[in-house]
């Protein structure tokens, strides 16, 4: 449309001109058209003063987790980055076939949450128990059928591309590794970004967020990529492998009934 070419300063002033429409448009919504909720500006100066502590108490660990697996993530694309060229490029065709297939399994987390929250709000601590069971099976349900989906569809997704041989290989073996880690990885999410953080268990999650991803994923992606020099297929299992074991660990938790946290009621004045 007339616009000069930008290239990579282009398609990040795109991303953050989507970002800032994309929040303009529900601030609009959320504070003078929705009437579920019915929240509005003029409630930002309510007194809440009460909530504060309890507040922190929990979103603090979130935020100390979610920005620790920022720079562990950025870690392991430094790790890829010094494995070769042709192992970014690869990384680079699985990452957006991995995107597509894990949109439903992002927004049921969203979901598990709201309904933990809700159901612990009312006090149903047995049914949040089972809620949190029915999420775990829904969540390896959509794993596996994510595996099928990239089994089949990674030849063709692969053959779209203009690549060399070398990178088409490697990419053909990232995609059969992202099949499997994705199974747990569905669960896992689920769990950790829906069902136990709903139940107030933050703090636990943020250390199984920071110890599986610093202690496991990070070093064996080392060793497996720049030392022992494995197939790419088990470069990416053991960079992800922190995906299986916080699977493991969350059902454990889950099964514990420990995530479930009471939160402290304030008295109205």
């Amino acid at each position: 449309l007339g616009a000069p070419r930008m290239e990579v300063a282009g398609a990040a002033l795109g991303t953050l001109l989507a970002r800032i429409i994309e929040f303009t448009a529900i601030a609009v919504y959320f504070f003078l058209r929705d009437k579920n909720i019915g929240y509005r500006v003029k409630d930002l100066l309510m007194d809440c003063h009460g909530l504060v502590p309890e507040y922190l108490k929990i979103c603090i660990p979130v935020l100390i987790s979610d920005s620790l697996l920022a720079l562990g993530n950025s870690a392991i694309a430094m790790i890829m980055g010094r494995i070769g060229a042709a192992f970014v490029s690869a990384n680079s065709i699985t990452a957006v076939t991995q995107q597509m297939t894990t949109v439903l399994t992002q927004g049921i987390s969203q979901a598990g949450c709201i309904i933990t929250g809700h159901t612990l709000g009312e006090g149903k601590r047995e049914q949040a128990q089972r809620e949190g069971y029915t999420f775990l099976i829904f969540g390896a349900l959509l794993g596996a059928a994510a595996c099928l989906v990239i089994l089949a569809i990674s030849g063709p997704v692969i053959g779209m591309y203009h690549i060399q041989e070398e990178t088409r290989q490697i990419a053909q073996q990232l995609m059969d590794s992202v099949a499997i880690i994705l199974i747990f990885t569905s669960a896992n999410s689920i769990l950790t970004k829906g069902v136990l953080r709903g139940g107030g268990d933050t703090r636990f999650l943020m250390f199984a967020d920071i110890l599986f991803l610093w202690l496991a994923s990070v070093p064996l992606g080392i060793l497996a990529g720049l030392v022992w020099e494995l197939p790419a297929f088990w470069i990416y299992f053991f960079m992800k492998i922190d995906q299986i074991i916080k699977c493991v660990w969350c059902v454990y938790r889950l099964r514990s009934g420990k995530w479930i946290k009471a939160i402290k009621k304030t008295e109205e004045k």
